[in-house]
């Protein structure tokens, strides 16, 4: 059976190559209201923020760009209380439930999404989403997919963030749209802290008119 305790509304993801995973990040991206704080594996010192960040609170802290199981066992060794895939493979998943921690594997076509879901998949990201039409296609996926929880990834913004939250995915992953390298590299942490409450704002809207 799936497992449950995926992260859910919005999803910062944490993807650097320059700049450092420092606490300052997640702290601003939880003032801004977000829940969940994935940092990508290969983002230069992802593993040792884990365990800080989780201690700040605020937030679920999570471990994203998993594609092996060594990988896997080396996020959740460091504290991740959630982990995501760009891809769905068996070995993964399996360390993830053996571990009793949610994974939310990545998943395009209903196929996909459906042998994810059945692998117990807390949830599935549904990626890239704006390569095929974004909320149109999350749409026309879950007329026969109803009970699969999705989390779109790939090209969000307040707008579409709207849109699925309307459509009643549990969450979405927000990439560079809240969380750049410039923007890090500047420490203008009240700008993360500003698109994170716009994000927020506009997933809480898309909730009201389901």
């Amino acid at each position: 059976m799936p497992e449950t305790g995926a992260p859910s509304g919005i999803i910062a993801i944490v993807r650097l190559r320059r700049e450092r995973a420092v606490d300052e990040i997640a702290r601003a991206l939880v003032a801004g209201g977000v829940g969940a704080v994935e940092v990508t594996i290969d983002t230069p010192g992802a593993l040792e923020a884990i365990g800080r960040w989780r201690d700040d609170g605020g937030a679920l802290v999570g471990v994203g760009t998993v594609r092996t199981p060594d990988h896997a066992r080396r996020a959740i060794d460091s504290g991740a209380q959630f982990l995501v895939t760009p891809t769905t493979v068996s070995g993964v998943l399996a360390v993830a439930r053996d571990a009793g921690v949610p994974i939310v594997p990545g998943a395009l076509s209903p196929t996909e999404i459906d042998a994810a879901w059945q692998q117990g998949a807390a949830a599935v990201k549904v990626f890239p989403a704006d390569a095929l039409g974004g909320p149109a296609y999350v749409k026309a996926v879950q007329a026969p997919l109803p009970d699969v929880p999705l989390v779109p990834t790939g090209g969000v913004n307040a707008e579409n963030a709207r849109a699925y939250a309307a459509l009643g995915c549990v969450g979405v992953g927000v990439g560079s749209a809240l969380v750049d390298e410039g923007t890090v590299a500047a420490a203008h942490w009240d700008v993360l802290t500003d698109r994170a409450s716009a994000l927020q704002a506009a997933w809480s809207a898309g909730l009201t008119a389901r």
